[in-house]
């Protein structure tokens, strides 16, 4: 039987970018399971202010070129644009975790809706009631530090899962069969989302 393990964090744009062939995959019915990995926290949690900006515009439009995934002006205005922006998943991470046991459908479901708010709408990672509005449409209305330790168990085993396979970076797609562990190279399917469900075939 064909399994995959996606790896995420909700504000990598690369992610962001490869969502239309993540969702083709769990449409098809396959066994998908999705961990947020929490890159961007502490060390990793970077001030627009401080440089961050200009290299994210870069990825951006090229990740906007490869995959049609739309950055918009608000989001390069109120997120690139002000200097104070500090790009921290944490919260998103918080989020993610609560609704982790619904399944992949579900927390993909979530990613999706903070990602428009960020990329489209311009809402700042920092704002949480943007995270506990999203929430309750799953019909969760917990106080987002609840969520601290199953993210960090979540995001712990996803390294974990990533050094033994030798992939630190997100998104990292794993196929898993009785043949063993392969990475899936999720940007041979920007333009044809829906192919990627061959692989399970």
């Amino acid at each position: 039987m064909t399994r995959f393990t996606y790896i995420y964090d909700t504000y990598c744009g690369w992610c962001y970018g490869a969502a239309p062939v993540i969702d083709a995959l769990i449409e098809s019915g396959t066994d998908v399971t999705v961990m947020h990995r929490h890159l961007f926290q502490g060390a990793n949690a970077y001030r627009m202010g401080d440089g961050f900006a200009r290299m994210a515009l870069q990825y951006d439009r090229r990740i906007e070129q490869l995959t049609g995934q739309t950055f918009s002006d608000a989001y390069v205005q109120d997120i690139l644009g002000n200097p104070d922006e500090v790009l921290d998943s944490s919260l998103t991470a918080y989020a993610a975790a609560f609704v982790h046991d619904q399944g992949a459908r579900a927390e993909m479901k979530l990613a999706h809706v903070l990602q428009r708010a960020r990329y489209i709408d311009g809402v700042s990672a920092g704002n949480s009631e943007a995270v506990r509005n999203a929430l309750i449409e799953f019909g969760m209305n917990h106080p987002l530090d609840e969520g601290r330790n199953h993210a960090l168990q979540i995001s712990a085993e996803a390294a974990n899962m990533q050094t033994q396979f030798g992939t630190p970076g997100v998104p990292t797609l794993l196929m898993q069969t009785n043949g063993g562990t392969t990475q899936v190279d999720i940007s041979a399917y920007y333009t044809l989302p829906e192919e990627i469900a061959a692989l399970a075939a």
